[in-house]
């Protein structure tokens, strides 16, 4: 069983090595290195004198579902939001972390909107990026 992803991991030493070459930087600071999966995410902390920690959500779990749920102006996330999934899949958009930095036309984007995805991703021209339409309102992840 791995208990570390490896980019976790190659993310920590990363940080860890910044914070060795760069002391007056991160003296006496704390780095947080976030971990973005296309269903989960991880988020480390690292501290001066102290081993890298995995960061537990509300629920006490080392990662945490990414997606956010949109009804009636509130907003759920992560474990909140998977529990309502099934009795509102169209307010709910997922895998938004694949989406970032792409347009609507680029092939990853395309198999999510084909395959399994319940919201049509178009383009915003103003964020040059992906949106999605949920609830009648607009938005960019």
């Amino acid at each position: 069983m791995r208990i570390f992803s490896s980019s976790l991991l190659s993310t920590a030493a990363l940080l860890l090595a910044c914070s060795t070459h760069f002391p007056t930087l991160v003296q006496s600071k704390a780095i947080l290195g976030v971990d973005l999966g296309s269903l989960y995410m991880k988020v480390a902390l690292v501290q001066r004198n102290s081993p890298l920690e995995i960061v537990t959500n509300l629920h006490s779990k080392r990662k945490t579902e990414q997606m956010v749920l949109f009804d009636q102006g509130s907003r759920f996330y992560g474990a909140d939001a998977s529990s309502l999934l099934a009795r509102k899949p169209q307010l709910t958009p997922a895998a938004m972390s694949v989406m970032l930095g792409r347009d609507h036309e680029h092939p990853t984007v395309q198999v999510l909107s084909e395959r399994h995805y319940p919201i049509t991703p178009t383009f915003n021209e103003t964020r040059s990026g992906v949106c999605l339409t949920v609830d009648g309102q607009d938005f960019t992840p």
